[in-house]
């Protein structure tokens, strides 16, 4: 092979790897570049003068005065090769990255008289290695993002490992267990689990260990001498770890039984009111009965017709007492219900304070929407807006021929829309959006302790997927003009939710 062919293929390797040679003459200030170091620096081979101050003009003036410090720093290094990065502006503008490697060649005396290297264009590697900084920075800031989300979040996070092992938590965990983060890194989740508990929690991780389907489970954790009630929402984040996400419900569920108590002392004083009249006939007629008997003027005939409104009224006290009994049972299993019937049961247990206060309903059933549920609870979300509404009218509304509510259904697109509003005069337009809230009782729940309205949200919203909206509103009734509490709740066609029940 002759010389032409290896020249050939350094040429090749020169392009392939972005690399030039040069040799510079330190006694003429005389540069000789191969080819590639002019494709390089796009320069003209024929114009350029070849000088070492002409290279450097070619340096981005951000680096031109350390690489000319470098360069003759690096006549101190006898037999050692010197390397430095730098940055030049082409002709056409462009900014590369340049990376010289070199050495100095000195005469007998030990003084330099040349120098000779390569310049490879590593402005490539330099574009990723910036991008891949820039990444990392983005990165880091995600991370401290993340953190800072995992400790200052209002729910309690933890990473476990696959045998319920606590690898991290945050303060909000440490707060609802009452455990400092030392104590929760030497146990596990089943550990801090109440005997009653463990069972079911081991069978339940170990369900999504095999799914990976997040179900919340229901649970109480026993720490010490305290009991907390949690829901427990796991999450798998790789093959390993797991995050659990807990918050402490012991607080919802002080607020649920409060509400179910109030309810129920509201259908007490229900059931009360409808009595009266029953029992009233019951024991007029029994005295009726006793009189005409001792002056044994008792026709056989009036007996047995007394004796069936008898029978009459006391059908009418057993429902009533059914009618209770089936509301204060904490039903936990779904079944599907009509929404126009359980609103016509909650106004059949609030019927008789509604004509005690000489409140008129008016009701306008268009349509009804079958969904999977928990009668009861819709069934006390209904009395509580009732109640609500009732309790507007009654210190709002002096004349009771102005006592309206207004109850309506509707479809919505695939929705059912209901409707509930009163003639109360409203609510007012500051405290609108706070109604929902526990424990804030305003002019419209002045007669009750503020929870009613909270546990009807909850019901709907979280329970059942209802969407509820409540406003102010103006509408006419037979001619007249009447303003009140507006609530539109949605219901959706949730039939095939499986997961309603745990929701």
């Amino acid at each position: 092979m002759d010389l032409d062919y290896y020249k050939e293929k350094l040429e090749q390797l020169q392009k392939l790897t972005k690399t030039g040679f040069w040799e510079l003459d330190l006694r003429t200030n005389t540069i000789i570049y191969s080819n590639e170091i002019y494709n390089i620096l796009e320069i003209d081979k024929e114009n350029f003068n070849h000088s070492y101050e002409n290279f450097l003009d070619i340096v981005h003036p951000e680096d031109r005065d350390r690489v000319n410090s470098f360069f003759f720093h690096s006549f101190k290094n006898v037999g050692k090769d010197s390397t430095i990065t730098h940055k030049v502006f082409t002709k056409s503008g462009k900014l590369k990255y340049l990376e010289q490697r070199y050495q100095i060649k000195f005469d007998e005396n030990k003084n330099p008289i040349a120098s000779f290297g390569t310049t490879q264009d590593i402005s490539e590697q330099e574009y990723y290695k910036q991008k891949l900084k820039e990444d990392l920075i983005k990165i880091e800031d995600h991370q401290n993002e993340l953190e800072a989300i995992f400790n200052n979040t209002i729910d309690g996070l933890a990473i476990i490992d696959l045998n319920t092992n606590f690898l991290k938590v945050n303060k909000t965990y440490c707060d609802i267990t009452g455990l400092t983060e030392e104590e929760l890194l030497s146990t596990n989740c089943i550990e801090i689990t109440a005997p009653e508990y463990r069972e079911e929690s081991l069978k339940s991780f170990e369900k999504f260990l095999l799914t990976n389907e997040p179900k919340p489970l229901e649970k109480i954790c026993k720490i010490k001498d305290r009991k907390v009630e949690v829901i427990l929402y796991p999450y798998r984040i790789n093959e390993n770890h797991i995050m659990v996400n807990m918050k402490d419900i012991s607080r919802d569920k002080l607020i649920q039984e409060q509400s179910r108590l109030i309810s129920m002392g509201e259908m007490v004083g229900n059931i009360a009111h409808q009595w009266r009249q029953p029992l009233s006939i019951i024991t007029s007629i029994a005295s009726s009965i006793t009189i005409l008997n001792n002056l044994n003027k008792l026709p056989k005939e009036n007996l047995n017709t007394d004796m069936e409104k008898i029978m009459e009224q006391s059908r009418y006290l057993s429902d009533t007492i059914d009618d209770f009994r089936n509301f204060i049972v904490n039903a936990t299993d779904l079944e599907n219900i009509s929404i126009v019937n359980t609103i016509k049961k909650s106004l059949s247990l609030v019927d008789s304070a509604i004509k005690m206060n000489k409140i008129r309903v008016v009701t306008d059933f268009q349509d009804d929407l079958i969904i999977s549920g928990f009668q009861n609870e819709l069934i006390q979300s209904f009395i509580n807006i009732i109640n609500n509404a009732k309790d507007a009218l009654i210190q709002n509304v002096e004349n009771s021929k102005d006592r309206l509510i207004l109850i309506c259904t509707k479809e919505f697109g695939n929705r059912l829309r209901v409707g509930i509003k009163d003639s109360g005069k409203g609510i007012d337009e500051e405290i609108l959006d706070r109604i929902f809230e526990p424990y804030f009782t305003t002019k419209h729940q002045s007669f009750g302790t503020g929870i009613g309205l909270a546990m009807s949200h909850k019901f709907l919203t979280q329970r059942h997927k209802c969407t509820i909206e409540v406003n102010n509103t103006t509408f006419k009734f037979k001619d007249n003009e009447y303003k009140g509490a507006y609530f539109i709740i949605f219901f959706e066609d949730n039939l095939n939710l499986e997961n309603l029940k745990k929701a």
